[in-house]
């Protein structure tokens, strides 16, 4: 069962990393999209490169995000940006040229100018799991830069009851 409590950042992060292990119940509202491995993504080894999981990590958040009804671009229209503030991935296995990859990605918490994404990338042929990991994001207004609270419209899209 996802987490929603509101607490501090040191909160956050002691409750990300101890509790998400990659397991996909663990996951609010989950989606999965799939990405091939291209040849520019792996490294010398043949492996694709670590920092690329990062922009995994975003093109499933992108979609999630699309699929529940607030894109970026949306929340944008709002004056609010989501810069990501907080990373966290374990590395189980490898992904190599032409995988083609799920990315589940699902909410994990939802804080007063915050929220936490869970992610799980696995092959698809085989159904390994090849990666997990968390971002946080945080909302702040797009002409100060300062904390806002999460949107009524994300909180009415993820569902949770007030």
């Amino acid at each position: 069962m996802p987490i929603f409590v509101e607490g501090s950042e040191e909160e956050i992060k002691m409750t990300t990393k101890q509790e998400f292990k990659g397991v996909a119940e663990l996951l609010w509202k989950p989606h999965t999209t799939q990405v091939r491995v291209r040849y520019g993504e792996t490294d010398a080894m043949g492996y694709v490169y670590y920092g690329n999981y990062a922009l995994y990590f975003e093109v499933g958040r992108n979609e999630t995000m699309r699929k529940l009804g607030f894109p970026y671009g949306r929340i944008e229209e709002y004056g609010i940006m989501m810069p990501v503030v907080d990373m966290h991935l374990h590395y189980d296995s490898a992904a190599h040229y032409d995988d083609l990859l799920d990315i589940t990605t699902g909410v994990l918490e939802l804080h007063a100018a915050s929220m936490i994404f869970g992610y799980i990338v696995s092959r698809a042929a085989d159904r390994a799991r090849l990666v997990y990991g968390t971002t946080t994001l945080a909302f702040v207004d797009s002409t100060t830069r300062k904390p806002v609270r999460v949107p009524e419209l994300v909180r009415e899209r993820i569902g949770i009851p007030q």
